[in-house]
């Protein structure tokens, strides 16, 4: 991740998006979660955020490791 950034800028765009993606998914998880459960009834609603933050997830690493590889 870190040959996304110029030298310059590397550790600054590492910590940006960073600690903009952990509040995001991970301090909303619990309300989502407790969101999901009173919605569907099941107490299995919040594995589906977990799924669906993972295929995001993998989606951008797919996503750079193309960028990567074609610079």
């Amino acid at each position: 991740m870190a040959e996304l950034f110029p030298i310059a800028t590397r550790t600054t765009g590492i910590a940006v998006a960073y600690n903009t993606s952990v509040p995001i998914f991970g301090g909303f998880a619990p309300f989502v979660a407790a969101w999901l459960i009173a919605i569907t009834g099941s107490s299995l609603a919040p594995s589906y955020y977990l799924i669906a933050t993972s295929l995001l997830s993998l989606m951008v690493l797919f996503l750079i490791h193309i960028r990567v590889k074609t610079i």
